[in-house]
């Protein structure tokens, strides 16, 4: 299994995470597609770059409403469909795409599905809001490759106001419920697994196999002092809500412990 990504020079401090974590784990470079890195960083990051030409502007901003009235926005990122396709142009191997502010903790290789994708903490999902309500697209399992689900998403995230979240979820959606993890559904014969973004995409740093410093929590120096405390056995998010001045008061530390937040 291979693992990929992509990055610009914004992203290169955790880049250089992930890399390190890949090489750490599966004794070999990451893929990257480069998609802004500066020379210097192509040549020092350790890993395999790659430059191609994408078809859609992927760096801005795409509007939508939340809780009905309220209008807010979330990045693109429709680029990634573009790089999947390269990747199984020119490779044979599963692999596993995560966003660049990924991190792995241990060796994640699973099997007996084509795609896997995570699905929201059960209190997190909405199954209304594809947007951001369902599935957080930063960690994606590709087994194998499946042209009609790529063309599919691709033709998708042509769309100038949409995201690649945004489309993954919908276009699955179309035979999948959502109503459990661990279950591989069917789409048009493509066998997709739901994980648990616990495990598997975990943004609350609390042990996962793969943490996602989304968020601030990405923030140069935020982020490497999450990944120190991390290191050293250190609750990181308890640290990152002290940081950015989150409530942390012990009777709310209290309350998230009771319901499991």
């Amino acid at each position: 299994m291979n693992i990929i990504t992509s990055s610009d020079s914004n992203f290169y401090h955790c880049l250089k995470g992930l890399a390190s974590s890949v090489r750490k784990h599966y004794g070999k470079q990451v893929i990257v597609y480069d998609v802004g890195l500066t020379e210097a960083q192509r040549e020092e990051i350790d890993a395999k770059a790659f430059s191609i030409d994408i078809d859609v502007d992927f760096r801005g901003y795409a509007k939508f409403l939340k809780h009905e009235t309220i209008e807010t926005s979330a990045i693109k990122t429709t680029h990634k469909p573009f790089c999947v396709k390269h990747y199984f142009d020119n490779f044979d191997e599963p692999m596993l795409y995560v966003d660049a502010d990924c991190y792995f903790t241990e060796k994640v290789e699973e099997s007996g599905f084509d795609l896997g994708v995570t699905l929201r903490r059960k209190n997190r999902i909405d199954l209304t809001n594809p947007w951001i309500g369902i599935l957080n697209a930063g960690v994606i399992f590709f087994n194998t490759r499946s042209d009609e689900f790529l063309d599919t998403w691709t033709k998708a995230c042509l769309n100038d106001n949409t995201t690649d979240q945004k489309e993954l979820s919908e276009i699955l959606s179309e035979t999948i419920d959502w109503k459990e993890y661990n279950k591989i559904y069917d789409w048009h014969g493509l066998k997709v697994k739901v994980f648990n973004a616990v495990q598997y995409n975990d943004v609350r740093l609390k042990g996962g196999k793969i943490l996602h410093f989304k968020g601030r929590r990405h923030e140069k120096e935020i982020y490497e002092q999450l990944i120190e405390a991390h290191e050293h056995g250190e609750n990181a998010y308890e640290l990152f809500n002290q940081l950015t001045d989150r409530k942390t008061k012990p009777w709310y530390r209290s309350l998230l412990n009771i319901f499991g937040k």
